[in-house]
């Protein structure tokens, strides 16, 4: 799948929704109010579709299990990989229950066979014993925009979305709920079908993944 940086800026979901919602003239809708939903509908449509992909890289250090997580944007862990290999994710209890029993001195070293989260950190078992890369592959955060000039962080094919989501709610706020209902159907079934193309792709690829709700 094809990549390309976004383009679409806020001033055009402004220009869009005013003209469709009937008020070119901002009289009833004010910026601030559409710079929050178009905020709001980005974080919407990155926690259904995952579509923000981004990938970090740090080095290991030989006898050292733990390490903070690169970034604090982190929506959901993909798949962490050391030395180019792919290190199977545990939930916490579980990863605790394996490792007592399989190292009750948490004194272990080589290469690691699996790694959990707890606390804002993950944590490999065993410990890496040499220095190699780590590779983070993970979905983020959308940023957030603040001005009419800024550019919406989510790719340009989510930008119809954006402007069915801002529109939901203006006609909500409007309590124009017939028209409200409709563009939150429209929200609702564009996004539908962007999660199962997500979920397939993730499906194929990744049997676990780790989702971050800070």
């Amino acid at each position: 799948m094809s990549y390309s940086p976004p383009t679409r800026l806020v001033s055009e979901v402004m220009i869009a929704v005013k003209r469709q919602f009937g008020d070119e003239s901002g009289v009833q809708l004010e910026n601030t109010d559409i710079i929050r939903w178009i905020n709001d509908a980005q974080d919407v449509i990155v926690s259904k579709t995952k579509v923000l992909k981004a990938k970090s890289t740090t080095p290991a250090v030989g006898g050292q299990a733990s390490y903070t997580f690169p970034s604090d944007n982190i929506y959901q862990v993909e798949s962490i990989h050391f030395d180019g290999m792919r290190i199977p994710n545990m939930n916490f209890p579980e990863a605790e229950e394996y490792i007592f029993s399989a190292d009750p001195l948490g004194e272990a070293q080589g290469v690691p066979v699996l790694w959990y989260e707890w606390a804002g950190t993950f944590t490999f078992w065993p410990a890496p014993s040499d220095v190699k890369n780590i590779d983070m592959y993970y979905t983020k955060r959308p940023d957030p925009v603040a001005t009419i000039n800024d550019t919406l962080t989510i790719p340009d094919k989510h930008y119809q979305d954006v402007v069915r989501y801002v529109l939901q709610q203006a006609y909500e706020m409007d309590e124009d709920l017939g028209n409200a209902q409709a563009k939150g159907a429209q929200f609702e079934a564009s996004i539908n079908e962007f999660s199962e193309e997500a979920r397939t792709a993730q499906n194929m690829t990744y049997s676990t993944i780790t989702v971050y709700d800070n």
